[in-house]
């Protein structure tokens, strides 16, 4: 029986048509990102892309970074941005998160706060906990506002000078001469401050104090009654300085003293 060719050109097409969808299946498994990018939920750069859930970056890897980012053009562009309509704009904390009450990520503790730190306490030997670490040659942080800087807790602020001479722990400054330097309202403690007591028949006494000198200014005041008596100079030395009365004491008293510098 003869062949008819138009069956054998139906035949060969089929067979052209199942090749040529094999290798484009075959393509398309072998080029899945090309399939991906077209994800309407990949995160596409230089765009904004809105979402209605958290993403998130883990990163299990040794001392990496989970996320970085880098403005290295010169106008006032910004490494990482973070807003928030009713909560901090930005959150970071260190080895784990704070677990104590009020939650700090309460949105009702968070309003109105750009950045929120925190870290535990450290073993206190090798490590400090710091819930936000600023560090320059000039100013580690800067605050400013109708309270510049404040602070709350066992110690409000805490200076600390390097140690060198003429460091300054704490630089109270105002440029404005009917402003003030530093107001304070309640008790003050001095460490350079003290009462020493005096025997009867003495009229001087020496006070030992490291750091005095020669040039410091040293004030002191009778501290119990002493008819016909006052302290009639104070004499600073190095490392000491001489309370001295008018006469010598008929009784046993204290002398309240404060240096200066």
């Amino acid at each position: 029986m003869a062949t008819d060719g138009s069956v054998l050109r139906t035949r060969r097409a089929l067979l052209t048509a199942a090749a040529g969808a094999a290798g484009a299946m075959a393509a398309t498994a072998a080029l899945p990102a090309i399939v991906a990018a077209d994800d309407p939920n990949d995160v596409v750069k230089e765009t904004d892309n809105p979402t209605t859930a958290t993403t998130s970056i883990t990163d299990s890897g040794e001392a990496s970074t989970a996320f970085a980012g880098h403005a290295v053009g010169d106008g006032a562009g910004y490494g990482i941005e973070g807003s928030a309509g009713g909560a901090a704009g930005l959150v970071g904390w260190s080895v784990s998160a704070p677990a104590w009450s009020p939650d700090p990520f309460d949105p009702a503790y968070t309003t109105h706060t750009g950045v929120f730190g925190f870290s535990p306490a450290g073993d206190h030997v090798t490590s400090w906990g710091s819930g936000v670490w600023g560090d320059s040659p000039d100013s580690g942080v800067v605050g400013t506002g109708t309270f510049g800087v404040e602070g709350y807790g066992g110690v409000g602020i805490y200076g600390q000078a390097y140690g060198s001479a003429n460091d300054i722990a704490v630089w109270a400054w105002s440029p404005n001469t009917a402003a003030y330097a530093l107001r304070v309202d309640g008790k003050v403690k001095f460490s350079r401050s003290g009462r020493k007591s005096m025997s009867t028949g003495k009229a001087k006494a020496n006070v030992y104090l490291a750091g005095v000198t020669s040039t410091s200014k040293v004030f002191a005041v009778l501290a119990t009654s002493e008819p016909g008596r006052w302290v009639r100079a104070v004499v600073p030395a190095a490392g000491k300085f001489t309370i001295y009365l008018n006469r010598t004491l008929a009784s046993k008293a204290v002398v309240s003293w404060f240096v200066l510098d």
